[in-house]
């Protein structure tokens, strides 16, 4: 979350990261257009309003690993920018 201080480009609280575990399967990949989000600065928390995540099947699959080369090699080494963004080897 940011106070609006996102490289110029917003004004107000905003999300400006969002780690990548729906791709794991995780809340964010249970949420639904039109689903409503409660932001809690104080507590540092986001729920879902009304809505059990767990009963609802992930919107996507994972996508397919990139094609050999430098992207793959990203895909496989880096950690989410949540925990640094650190290479895992």
């Amino acid at each position: 979350m940011t106070d609006g201080r996102f490289s110029g480009a917003t004004s107000g609280l905003m999300a400006g990261h969002v780690a990548p575990e729906a791709a794991a399967g995780g809340p964010i990949a249970r949420l639904r257009d039109g689903d409503q989000i409660e932001i809690d600065v104080a507590r540092r928390t986001v729920t879902a309003v009304d809505v059990d995540l767990a009963a609802r099947p992930p919107s996507a699959s994972p996508k397919p690993p990139p094609p050999p080369g430098a992207y793959r090699k990203y895909a496989e080494m880096v950690g989410s920018a949540a925990t640094g963004a650190l290479t895992t080897r």
